[in-house]
């Protein structure tokens, strides 16, 4: 744990951080007036001036102790006064007396050209050693340095004749290239510190003779810190740039990660606030009831200013401050009839900034379709909003309709309503409650419902369920459910009419039905069992039939044309008298073998003896042979041939 009087000098060290360049800052039109370096009393101080352009004339400094009301300029032994690169500079040996002065420096021919006032704030050097601060930035890669202010005691002691620099409590050795000291006077010595980096951190504090040490200082890279947040933002932030303003409202800016000290400042048009951190949110620089800051106006830029150590140009970000408008009244629009479910309400309010939120409610009943659209308007910087509902219930008929313009945040504006009362025109219409056609199958029974929807209830209906050729199923009243019963018949389609009418108008309505068979049938077994036995008997019956006449059909034939086709069918044998000869039944039955052979001899035997006719042989061949049949037994055929013309008779 580090010592609570090294923690004090490392707050002490940070004080003085502010004294890199300048420890005290004053502008006004003609420049800017600054301490340059600290102020400990009998030491030497230097003020200067930086004019924003040339005075094109002498500088003389003026200054007025505290207690006394007139200036006095200064001038006198202990006094320099010098110019370099544009700027003023006075340096003199400060005393206690100085404390609380103001110093300015003026044009001595025009006394209207003058820099801006600055107190001078001297501190005694405590301690025997004397005192250290930071004479430079902090900043990665630079020279840094320490300025050793020896104190009274130790320069009437001779304390600092030998001195020791330490960082962490371990000796600095100036063999290293990394430091140098240089003896400025008996009244100052600096330690500079090259090429400043990571390893270089760390508390440094000077030892003097007999055991005195300076306080500690610590010396640290500085972060920059992360880029202010302004806000309280609200969602159209990007839209207005806004930032509302309302009574005991806040403005915050917002940065993190900075090394400390961290300046926050806020910018009113010429106005400068300085802002401090808060308590519960760290990082967070509140300005608080910004209200009274916009006098009245409606718009104003603000801009959020942060810097530290470690950065060069503070970082700015601005916005704008807008005063809350509620804007008009809201308009609500019904239509004088709503027609059905297609008319269209609106609500509108105009010039209000924020844009509101728009609800609108039927019967306290708030409704969730309700499409809003904001307009911003860039010259009056304000929104017209406007909220529609596009579908009507039937039900919300001489139900009453609200309003209400809302705000987005609680910006102390009470919300405003405007009701009217909703009237609904539409006309009547009937319905059933099955969609056309219905399909009907076995063993399923569906109901069908007809009936009239009449918002305005014009009038006493009356319903029926009419059949084929109009003929009535059944009369119902308005009270009553009209109910059609349908089941499956196999009759194929059908059509019914649902009608209804009162005193002053007729309505009616179709409903198509088809029985339909149900996918079971190709699904259930015992339902294919059932066709498959139904489809095979169909086919034995058809093939029996086709059979019977097929066999009586040939049968005829054969009678008329038998011994033409035998004729036609035999075959010669070539004139080979030695060549043996096969005859072959192939298919001819067992039992007419002997018919037909007896048949064929007759047939030849008169076609030899025909003088008119020339024989089938003689054609063919001009063989006047007879024929000489040798039947050859069916079980010494010649099985090795499967000819494909089998049944043929081959001559001998």
């Amino acid at each position: 744990m580090i010592p609570q009087w090294i923690t004090k000098g490392v707050q002490f060290a940070v004080r003085v951080t502010v004294m890199f360049g300048y420890i005290c800052l004053a502008r006004n039109q003609f420049g800017t007036t600054s301490v340059v370096g600290p102020a400990f009393v009998n030491r030497e101080v230097t003020l200067k001036v930086t004019p924003f352009y040339r005075w094109g004339c002498d500088v003389e400094w003026k200054y007025r102790m505290k207690g006394v009301t007139q200036f006095q300029t200064l001038n006198g032994p202990g006094v320099e006064i010098y110019s370099e690169d544009g700027s003023f500079f006075l340096k003199l040996e400060t005393f206690i007396e100085y404390n609380g002065s103001y110093f300015y420096a003026g044009c001595s021919t025009n006394a209207t050209i003058r820099s801006s006032l600055i107190s001078l704030n001297v501190k005694e050097i405590v301690g025997l050693c004397g005192a250290l601060v930071i004479l430079s930035p902090v900043v990665r890669g630079a020279d840094v340095k320490l300025g050793y202010f020896p104190s009274d005691y130790s320069l009437r002691h001779q304390l600092s004749t030998r001195r020791t620099w330490k960082r962490n409590v371990d000796e600095i050795w100036f063999r290293e290239d990394s430091y140098e000291e240089k003896i400025i006077s008996e009244y100052l010595y600096i330690l500079t510190i090259f090429n400043f980096k990571k390893r270089h951190e760390g508390m440094y504090m000077l030892y003097c003779k007999s055991g005195a040490t300076t306080d500690f200082v610590h010396l640290l890279i500085p972060e920059p810190p992360s880029y202010p947040i302004i806000g309280p933002k609200s969602a159209d932030y990007n839209t207005t740039g806004c930032i509302y303003v309302y009574g005991d409202s806040d403005l915050y800016c917002q940065t993190e990660n900075g090394t400390e000290p961290v300046q926050v400042a806020l910018l009113l048009g010429r106005d400068s606030f300085s802002l401090a951190e808060s308590e519960q949110n760290k990082g967070v620089y509140i300005f608080s009831n910004v209200h009274q800051q916009m006098a009245g106006l409606a718009r104003r830029n603000v801009t959020c200013q942060v810097s530290n150590a470690a950065i060069e140009t503070p970082y700015e970000v601005h916005g704008i401050l807008c005063n809350v408008e509620k804007g008009s009244p809201a308009v609500l629009t019904v239509p004088e009839f709503l027609d059905g479910e297609s008319s269209t309400t609106i609500c509108e309010v105009r010039n209000a900034l924020p844009a509101p939120v728009i609800e609108i409610r039927v019967s306290n009943v708030l409704l969730s379709d309700v499409q809003q659209t904001d307009l911003f308007n860039g010259s009056s910087h304000t929104y017209t909003s406007t909220a529609k509902v596009t579908t009507t219930n039937k039900l919300w008929n001489g139900e009453e309709m609200c309003c209400t313009r809302k705000t987005i945040h609680d910006f102390g504006i009470a919300d405003h309503s405007i009701c009217k009362n909703i009237s609904i025109k539409c006309g009547p219409t009937l319905y059933l409650n099955a969609t056309s056609p219905v399909d009907l199958h076995p063993n399923i029974t569906v109901i069908v419902k007809c009936f009239v929807d009449d918002c305005n209830a014009i009038g006493k209906w009356k319903l029926r369920w009419e059949g084929e050729n109009n003929t009535e199923i059944k009369t119902c009243r308005q009270t009553e459910e009209c109910l059609l019963t349908l089941n499956y018949t196999g009759d194929g389609e059908k059509t019914y009419v649902c009608r209804a009418w009162n005193s002053e108008e007729f309505l009616r309505n179709l409903l198509t039905v088809i029985d339909t068979m149900p996918e079971e049938a190709t699904t259930n077994p015992a339902l294919v069992v059932s066709q498959r036995w139904h489809t095979s008997a169909l086919f034995a019956v058809s093939g029996t039939v086709i059979g019977v006449l097929a066999t009586t059909f040939t049968v005829l034939l054969c009678r008329r044309c038998k011994p033409h086709v035998y004729e036609m069918l035999i075959r010669l044998r070539r004139p080979t008298a030695r060549e043996r000869s096969t005859h072959v039944y192939d298919v001819v039955q067992s039992n007419i073998e002997t018919n037909a052979l007896y048949n064929l001899t007759r047939v030849s035997a008169s076609a030899t003896g025909n003088k008119h006719e020339p024989s089938l042989l003689d054609m063919e061949g001009n063989i006047g042979n007879p024929y000489d049949y040798v039947d050859t037994p069916l079980a010494q055929s010649d099985r090795r041939t499967n000819a494909p013309d089998a049944n043929y008779i081959h001559a001998i």
